[in-house]
């Protein structure tokens, strides 16, 4: 009862001060403010003494069934707050009114009497300071009534709502958004949210601790979310970029295996012997593998290093000279030896080129090893291994 009435008070109060600034017309002001404070004070005076008889006639141990709803628990009681500011707006008015109007006619009457230095006077001085002092107030209590109507409003627009959007309060009160901001955050500061919190990008009013707490989960949980995106961009544009410097190097190793291997044949075709022919020939089939499988498995570029640096190169010459040795009319002694020699060589070659296509197929002949002894498993579990058909 008390806050409706102390509410409807400065409600009315505010719409006297606002009319007479507006209108430079203080005539009546004092005299209409004393008028509604004494109908309220009267209404107040009944209303308590209307609950005092309610409390005793229902007793001293009277129990309330009436549970209070969570939002009511997030907003101060301002009737302190409001009281004040219309005190500051009454007695403001009043002292401004007065003052300034004892200022007036002690000024006219000194115009009047020809006494110009009475302006300066200890009396006019007085009055002055006591229009400036109430003028103060008056704007004090002013805002302050007009800052518990926007706090009002507030409340009224955020209904059971424990959050509101800054924009859509802006919209509401029609004022600028930066406005509100600093309205709320003014308010929190005062403690008229109890539990009020702004959130991280000042877009929202927040309400209630319980809120804020959620708010601050899913914040986390966002800025959990775009680290890993942040994470998985950088691995992944780092991963473009070793594919693309690992592409590179493909393509490069694939266009000199090509010219390696077309060399090979090259000599192949060249030297006629059949023995010779058949071990190049096969030397091209390992060299056609490997590169096969640097074309299917990039990955594996990186350990063929010492193969595209050292043994084809050393295999080219190798066959060169053979080629020119075996083009010789005449066949000498250190011609034969050396062409046997070469053969050994390329006998040697082969067998390491086939360990290197080897070990390059050795995760494939993993995974197929581990499938065949998953298999072997699933077939025993299952009574279809060889022991199980046994006849007894």
């Amino acid at each position: 009862m008390y806050r409706k009435e102390w509410d409807d008070l400065g409600d009315r109060i505010q719409d006297m001060i606002e009319t007479a600034v507006n209108s430079s017309d203080f005539k009546k002001l004092s005299q209409s403010i004393n008028d509604v404070l004494g109908q309220a004070l009267d209404k107040v005076q009944d209303a308590v003494q209307g609950e005092n008889t309610a409390k005793k006639e229902n007793g001293k141990n009277r129990q309330s069934t009436v549970q209070p709803i969570r939002t009511a628990n997030l907003y101060a009681r301002l009737t302190g707050e409001r009281v004040q500011s219309i005190l500051q707006t009454v007695f403001g008015g009043l002292l401004a009114g007065g003052m300034g109007t004892g200022l007036f006619v002690f000024l006219l009457a000194g115009i009047l009497m020809g006494g110009g230095m009475l302006a300066l006077s200890v009396p006019a001085l007085f009055l002055l300071f006591g229009t400036v002092a109430g003028a103060v107030l008056l704007i004090l209590g002013v805002r302050g009534l007009s800052r518990l109507s926007r706090f009002k409003q507030y409340v009224r627009f955020l209904g059971k709502n424990t959050y509101g959007e800054f924009e859509d309060l802006s919209r509401a009160l029609g004022k600028h958004i930066k406005f509100v901001k600093k309205d709320i955050r003014g308010m929190i500061a005062r403690g008229w949210f109890l539990e009020g919190h702004i959130d991280k990008q000042e877009t929202c009013l927040i309400t209630s601790n319980d809120t804020y707490r959620q708010y601050i989960k899913a914040q986390e949980a966002l800025e959990q979310r775009q680290r890993e995106a942040e994470q998985a961009k950088k691995a992944a544009k780092e991963r473009n970029e070793e594919e693309g410097r690992l592409s590179g190097q493909v393509r490069e190793v694939l266009e000199k295996g090509e010219e390696y291997i077309a060399r090979i044949r090259q000599s192949n075709d060249a030297i006629p012997g059949e023995e010779i022919s058949r071990k190049i020939s096969r030397m091209e089939t390992i060299v056609r593998q490997i590169f096969k499988r640097v074309r299917e498995h990039p990955e594996i570029v990186p350990d063929l290093k010492r193969l595209m640096d050292y043994y084809l190169p050393m295999t080219i010459k190798l066959l060169d000279a053979y080629e020119e040795m075996d083009a010789q009319p005449v066949q000498g002694e250190n011609i034969t030896s050396s062409k046997k020699e070469i053969e050994a060589a390329i006998d040697t070659l082969n067998e390491a080129f086939a360990k290197l296509l080897d070990s390059v197929f050795k995760d494939t002949a993993w995974d197929v090893s581990s499938d065949i002894s998953v298999l072997h498993t699933m077939l025993a579990q299952e009574g279809l291994t060889k022991d199980d058909f046994t006849l007894s």
